[in-house]
């Protein structure tokens, strides 16, 4: 896949999950001898490229998925900063669009899921779709 459809693929995912001029935080985990680095935007198309730059470097590159206080953008705005000590908490939150169901079993950190924990994590998942459109939630992306 070249570079300019990872670029576009990760624009779309962007334009599902974010609204324009909120603050989203782009945030590394276990960056390597970077620690954890951090970035808060509310430009899109910096986002896009932060992610894009990233992507395959780290195990993980993650984004909040509900906007998060536009004065964070004092702490790095539209650019990464390396050995982030500080980075976004539940406080920081300043509106839920999105609800997040994290559905994995129980092992230890590392160890992939088998075929049997995998079906048993695509049941519950429906079954947590079932529930929440039951009451009026709209369906998942």
């Amino acid at each position: 896949m070249s570079n300019n459809l990872d670029l576009e693929r990760i624009k779309q995912g962007i334009g599902l999950l974010t609204r324009p001029g909120d603050v989203h935080e782009l945030r590394v985990p276990k960056a390597g001898r970077l620690k954890t680095v951090s970035g808060y935007f509310d430009d899109p198309e910096k986002l896009a490229q932060a992610i894009a730059e990233l992507s395959g470097e780290a195990e993980g590159v993650y984004i909040t998925l509900n906007p998060v206080n536009p004065a964070l953008l004092a702490r790095a705005s539209n650019r990464l900063k390396p050995y982030a000590e500080t980075t976004a908490g539940d406080c920081d939150i300043v509106e839920r669009l999105w609800l997040l169901v994290d559905i994995d079993p129980q092992r230890p950190a590392g160890i992939s899921s088998t075929d049997i924990e995998k079906a048993a994590a695509k049941a519950k998942a429906r079954e947590v779709i079932e529930y929440l459109k039951g009451r009026g939630w709209p369906l998942p992306i």
